[in-house]
C-alpha cells in the first residue's frame, strides 16, 4: 500500500516551489487536486485547454506528439507543462501513463497569484524554468548527434534518482518502446545498448531497475563517445 502524501511536502521538493515558505506552500495545496491513472489513461490531449500545471507522485508518464513521437518521459518528482501554463495556450502534447499514476494538478490561477504575491518566488521560478529549457535543449542535441550509447546515458544522467556515495538507482519507465522512441532508437537497439552498458561495467540491470555503481565513470563514458576519432 502506498503511503498517503501531504500536498505541501511533495510541492516542497519540486525546484519550479524550492524556499516557497509554508503559508505560500498550503495555499498552493489549498488549490492542488488529485488524479490516479490506469495504465494507458490519457491525462489531456493535445490541443485542449491548459489550466495549470502537473507534478507526478509515482507512476511513468509519456509526453507524446498527434504523430505518436515521444517527446520526453515523466518520472516521479518531476512536474510538467509549466511553459504552456505560462504561455496560456493549449496543451501540444498528449500526456498519457505508462505505469498506473499519481499526479497533482496545481492551478494556474493559485501560482499566478503566488507569483504576484512573492517577488523572489517569481524570481526563483524563472530560475528553474531556464534549467528546465537549458535541459531540452541538452537533450535535443543529444537526440540529434552521437551514438546510440550515449544518447541513453545522457538519458541516464538526466534521470532524478537515489544516490548514494556516487551511486544511483533508475527506474526505467514500464514502456521500453516508449523511452526508446524518445531516444530515437528501436526497442530492440535499445535493449541491445543496455546490455552492451551492462557488459561493460557501467549498469547493472534488473527488470525495470538499473543500477550505476559509479556516476562519475558513466559520465566520462560519455564525454569519451562525444571526442571526435583520432582525438587525444
Amino acid at each position: 500500500m502506498r503511503r498517503e502524501i501531504r500536498p505541501e511536502a511533495f510541492l516542497a521538493r519540486l525546484p519550479l516551489f524550492e524556499g516557497l515558505g509554508p503559508q505560500g506552500l498550503a495555499r498552493l495545496a489549498s488549490a492542488t487536486t488529485r488524479r490516479e491513472l490506469k495504465r494507458g489513461e490519457i491525462l489531456f490531449r493535445e490541443g485542449e485547454p491548459s489550466s495549470g500545471l502537473y507534478a507526478l507522485v509515482y507512476g511513468s508518464i509519456q509526453l507524446a506528439t498527434r504523430e505518436g513521437r515521444v517527446i520526453d518521459i515523466v518520472l516521479p518528482g518531476r512536474s510538467f507543462g509549466e511553459p504552456v501554463m505560462f504561455m496560456e495556450k493549449p496543451w501540444i502534447v498528449t500526456a498519457s501513463a505508462l505505469a498506473d499514476s499519481l499526479v497533482l494538478h496545481v492551478s494556474r490561477q493559485a501560482i499566478f497569484d503566488e507569483l504576484e504575491r512573492s517577488p523572489p518566488f517569481a524570481r526563483r521560478a524563472i530560475g528553474a524554468l531556464s534549467e528546465r529549457a537549458e535541459g531540452l535543449v541538452r537533450q535535443l542535441e543529444a537526440r540529434a548527434a552521437g551514438p546510440a550509447a550515449h544518447r541513453l546515458v545522457a538519458w541516464l544522467l538526466r534521470q532524478p534518482a537515489a544516490r548514494v556515495d556516487g551511486e544511483a538507482t533508475i527506474t526505467l519507465p514500464g514502456a521500453k518502446r516508449a523511452l526508446a522512441s524518445q531516444l530515437d532508437l528501436s526497442a530492440e537497439h535499445l535493449s541491445r545498448v543496455l546490455r552492451e552498458l551492462a557488459d561493460r561495467g557501467l549498469i547493472e540491470v534488473q527488470g525495470r531497475r538499473v543500477r550505476v555503481p559509479d556516476l562519475e565513470r558513466l559520465r566520462q563514458s560519455a564525454t569519451a563517445a562525444r571526442r571526435p576519432s583520432g582525438a587525444g
